[in-house]
């Protein structure tokens, strides 16, 4: 991730009659082919145990978030992630949308394969009428 921001959306708080704030998450393509470019999510400011933004925070950070701990925008600037990318289509075109957030996938190391030796040798074949 390469930027959190707070924004003002078009929503209107009905407690307080101004507009509701939500984060927008920017997030830079690693993959070849998509270098230089960033895809945006938007969340809720909410931080719950089942708000997005704190399911994406997570994922960042590849752990869960204890109840209480303090996560700052610093904490989660520079971390990778993989993104769950749905095309969604528009009046005004079709968009990327990100569907989720989560951890990089850690790649285990294959055991090197040992030849299963049979305890036979091209000798045994030698008698074989065909």
């Amino acid at each position: 991730m390469v930027r959190l921001e707070t924004a003002e959306g078009s929503i209107v708080d009905e407690k307080t009659g101004e507009n509701k704030l939500y984060m927008k998450w920017t997030f830079e393509l690693l993959e070849e082919g998509y270098e230089d470019r960033n895809l945006r999510g938007n969340s809720s400011m909410a931080f719950g145990n089942r708000a997005k933004a704190r399911a994406w925070a997570e994922a960042l950070l590849g752990r869960r978030i204890e109840n209480g701990e303090t996560v700052s925008e610093e904490d989660l600037i520079g971390n990778e992630c993989d993104l769950m990318v749905k095309l969604e289509e528009t009046d005004r075109g079709t968009f990327a949308k990100v569907e989720s957030v989560n951890p990089v996938r850690k790649k285990r190391e294959r055991p090197e394969k040992k030849e299963e030796k049979l305890g036979v040798d091209e000798s045994d074949f030698e008698d074989i009428p065909f």
